[in-house]
Formats: C-alpha cells, sequence, structure tokens
C-alpha cells in the first residue's frame, strides 16, 4: 500500500497521536449492521410552506440504499428529470438515515404519497433497499445542495478493548467540545484505492477520460494534503491561533486575515465565532501571512506533483476548518464492551472526525477484509 493510501485511512492520523501520549488506543468495531450507523439531518429551519407549490418536500427513512440511488428511482417513478429533484446531502447506504428530498411536479398535482410511496418505493426497485416517507411538505422553494445545519449521528461501537481508556477520552472531549476536520475514509474510497489511483494520475502513470472520475480523484488528493496539514499542525507544536491565521466566521464562507493577535480576536475563537482554517491546496494564492504562509508552503512542498496537479487542473484554492464543533456529545455503556454514543455535527462533517479522536475503530467490513 502507498504511503498515500496508508495515511488516507485516517486511524494512521490519530494513531501518531496516540502514541506521542503515551496511550494503548482503545480498539473496536463500528456498522456490524445498519442500525449500529444512525444519521439524522437536522435543517435547523421550518420549511416553508405554500399549499399550492410545485415543490413537494419528503422527509425519507431509509436503510441500505444511498441518496444518489434514491433520487434516481424518485426521479424514474415520478417521470421527472434529475434536475427538478432536489437534496442538501448525500447519505451512506449502509446505515440508517434520514433526510429531505424536494422533488418538483405540475402545480396541479397533488399526489397521495402515502399511497404512492407504497406503490412505488419498494425493496424490489431499491434493489433490496427500504424507503419510508415520514412526513410531507409543500413549498413554492426547492432545496439546496449544503442547505441542511448539521447532522446527528447515533453509533454503536461493538468489540471495545481498553474501555477505560475510552471512558476518559470520552470525558476528554466532553470537555474540549471540538475535534480535527479530518476528511472521512469516505473521501478515499474502500482502502484508499481513490488516493492510490490519484497519486498515479498526478505522476503521469494512470489517464483517466471520465470527467466525473477525475473529479472524484482530485478531491481524494485535495482532502489528503489537507488530513496531512492538520496532522501536521497538531503534531509539530503550532499554536492552536496565532498572527497569520486565516479564520473563517462561523455559519458562513466569509474569512480574514489574523494581522494582530489580540484579546478580541482570541475571545471570538474561544466562543466559536471565528475559526482557524487550513488550506484546500489548489490554483491561487493563499491570504495566509507570515509563519502561517511558511508553515502551509512547507507542507505543499513535500508533495509537489500532488500541488502541481491540483493547480493544473485549475482546482481553485479554498479555505476549510481545522476544528468541528461537537454538540449533544452523549455515551451509555450497554454492555462492558460495547457503546452507544450520539453527537451532532455541522453539515458535510465526518463522524470519522469524533471517532479517530476516541480510538482504532474499525467499520466492519475492513475489519472483516483485515482478517482475510
Amino acid at each position: 500500500m502507498s504511503e498515500l493510501a496508508r495515511w488516507a485511512e485516517v486511524d494512521e492520523l490519530q494513531r501518531g497521536i496516540a502514541i506521542q501520549a503515551g496511550e494503548v488506543l482503545p480498539t473496536g468495531v463500528y456498522k456490524s449492521r445498519p442500525e449500529d450507523f444512525e444519521v439524522i439531518e437536522q435543517l435547523g429551519f421550518v420549511p416553508e410552506q405554500n399549499p399550492k407549490g410545485q415543490q413537494h418536500w419528503l422527509r425519507i427513512k431509509k436503510v441500505g440504499v444511498n441518496t444518489e440511488d434514491l433520487a434516481k428511482q424518485l426521479s424514474k417513478a415520478l417521470r421527472i428529470h434529475p434536475r427538478d429533484l432536489g437534496y442538501s446531502g448525500l447519505k451512506d447506504k449502509h446505515a440508517v438515515t434520514e433526510q429531505w428530498m424536494s422533488v418538483q411536479l405540475p402545480a396541479l398535482d397533488n399526489p397521495d404519497w402515502s399511497v404512492w410511496w407504497t406503490q412505488n418505493m419498494t425493496s424490489e426497485r431499491l434493489r433490496g433497499g427500504s424507503a419510508e416517507l415520514l412526513e410531507v411538505v409543500r413549498s413554492s422553494k426547492k432545496l439546496r445542495r449544503g442547505t441542511h445545519k448539521a447532522n446527528l449521528f447515533r453509533l454503536c461501537v461493538r468489540d471495545i478493548s481498553n474501555p477505560e481508556t475510552l471512558q476518559r477520552r470520552l470525558e476528554a472531549l466532553a470537555h474540549v467540545g471540538s475535534v480535527p476536520n479530518y476528511f472521512g475514509p469516505q473521501r478515499f474510497g474502500r482502502r484508499g484505492d481513490n488516493v492510490t489511483q490519484a497519486l498515479a494520475m498526478a505522476r503521469g502513470d494512470h489517464h483517466v477520460r471520465d470527467r466525473n472520475l477525475r473529479s472524484i480523484l482530485l478531491s481524494s488528493i485535495r482532502s489528503w494534503l489537507f488530513n496531512t496539514y492538520v496532522h501536521r499542525r497538531l503534531t509539530e507544536g503550532f499554536p492552536a491561533i496565532t498572527a497569520g491565521d486565516v479564520v473563517i466566521l462561523s455559519g458562513s464562507q466569509s474569512y480574514f486575515t489574523i494581522e494582530t493577535l489580540d484579546d478580541v480576536i482570541r475571545a471570538r475563537h474561544q466562543t466559536g465565532d471565528i475559526l482557524v482554517s487550513g488550506p484546500l491546496y489548489g490554483d491561487g494564492e493563499s491570504p495566509a501571512q507570515g509563519a502561517v504562509k511558511a508553515f502551509e508552503d512547507r507542507v505543499a512542498a513535500d508533495y509537489p506533483e500532488l500541488v502541481h496537479v491540483l493547480r493544473d487542473a485549475r482546482m481553485k484554492a479554498e479555505r476549510r476548518a481545522l476544528a468541528l464543533s461537537l454538540s449533544e456529545l452523549r455515551w451509555d455503556w450497554l454492555e462492558e464492551q460495547t457503546l452507544q454514543l450520539s453527537f451532532a455535527l455541522p453539515a458535510g462533517s465526518f463522524a470519522t472526525s469524533v471517532l479517530t479522536e476516541l480510538g482504532d475503530f474499525q467499520e466492519a467490513s475492513h475489519a472483516n477484509i483485515a482478517q482475510q
């Protein structure tokens, strides 16, 4: 396995941190079954209602089918163009998930959704998966990507070793209230395969004609570089916030560069009003200054072929928060080696960001592969 593929399996990052702390990491398995991994989309607002609106918002609970496949089946069954269907975020197949979707229908169409759903969204049509319609709201607005505020995760981790250490880590995490904003393994493909292909593409050994696949591979490269930056910043003694940092205004994409670190800036950082960001490397100059800019350049210089392929593809350089605000953290020991865990993270965040801070936990399918 290449260095990139190995590091893409995020546990390598937290394993290094744990070794520095002199701890033996707790181990365990999650996603042993779909009901062990539940994701509930939280819009953060009440959908606007319009009895004559053409947009029908559907709150759906599904198992064994991902968002894109469900959207395709909905479009096909309703005989609408895919562009007339909207959703905010992508949800996993191997989990129990709740999310909203919107479909645009002619103004006079008002189907009996309960009957229609039973007839059209069958397990056979969903290839063995299931989807339950929980709520319908008629509106004049389409649901757009990235609209929801957060996701609530409910996980069950089994076969846990070293539960005492895990309990201490949970208590520490509850006190800190945030976790590093690593991209999760979903971004890198099964066992880091996306990154392996991306590295071959960057070196010119693998020509990718499919535009969608190329976009996925480029995203994997950039995500891997960001994870590496976060890890090195955490482990090389860099301050949590310093002059030259680029900070994002919470709840927005706006940012500014800290020229002087004063008490006002520190207070805004402590309250979560501003978030320190790191580079999503690409085409364009970083707004960071001083030691922060030098550190970003040093990380980039260690992987010149990766940065080059991003710039050559004209991927615009962007910023991403280094840490995630963690809320609603609760846990319950069902048995000595079984933990039920729940927490909320901002939209677009990965549950593995939390699991990474707690132990060396493997997804069940990966654990089975490792045992073969």
